[in-house]
């Protein structure tokens, strides 16, 4: 193998990409990835297990271990919502690209969109609704999917995600459930049988 083909190698290539990758060296945001991020993440991946617990020291009390039962259903709760508000989003038709609204990538014949749907039609990508949408799909993105650092993504916080999910089912109920005739909101308490 020549040296000319040495920096083609996958290997060589992953070494290169991580060198290059942020180091997280001042001391408080290294605090803060070691006793925030990291654990945050883990108490989600946690919530439900029956061996959550073995996580706890062994003197843990009845009222330690329900409040660690209590913030991994928390942590789950808010990464799982990120991760539906961001399908959702994309299932109607928006994504971010280079600071822009988008459509998303489809990749073949199994991926659904809203326009899998009878009456469905993805959102306008000049509208307002879209400009908010492809902002919370990046932070949704960075905040939950990958681990980012000193990203400066837009905010997921209640009022913003509560902003996108009323843009979201406006549109659903605008499209697909009005052709039956029905709300979405019709189906959140008690899902119709199949």
């Amino acid at each position: 193998m020549s040296l000319v083909c040495l920096p083609r190698h996958p290997a060589v290539a992953y070494l290169r990409l991580v060198r290059r990758m942020k180091s997280i060296s001042p001391p408080n945001d290294r605090d803060d990835w070691l006793h925030h991020h990291i654990p945050y993440r883990i108490r989600a991946g946690l919530a439900g297990l029956s061996f959550a617990s073995e996580f706890l020291p062994a003197t843990a009390d009845a009222a330690l271990r329900a409040r660690f039962a209590e913030a991994c259903l928390q942590n789950a709760a808010c990464e799982g919502r990120m991760a539906a508000i961001r399908w959702l989003i994309d299932f109607i038709g928006v994504r971010d690209k280079q600071g822009k609204p988008a459509r998303p990538h489809r990749w073949g014949d199994h991926d659904v969109s809203i326009t899998s749907l009878p009456g469905g039609r993805e959102i306008d990508l000049d509208s307002d609704e879209a400009e908010t949408l492809r902002r919370v799909w990046k932070g949704c993105s960075q905040a939950s999917s990958h681990a980012t650092h000193d990203s400066k993504h837009f905010p997921v916080d209640a009022k913003t995600l509560q902003e996108a999910l009323r843009i979201i089912v406006s549109h659903l109920d605008k499209t697909v459930y009005s052709a039956g005739q029905e709300a979405v909101s019709t189906n959140l308490a008690e899902p119709k049988k199949a």
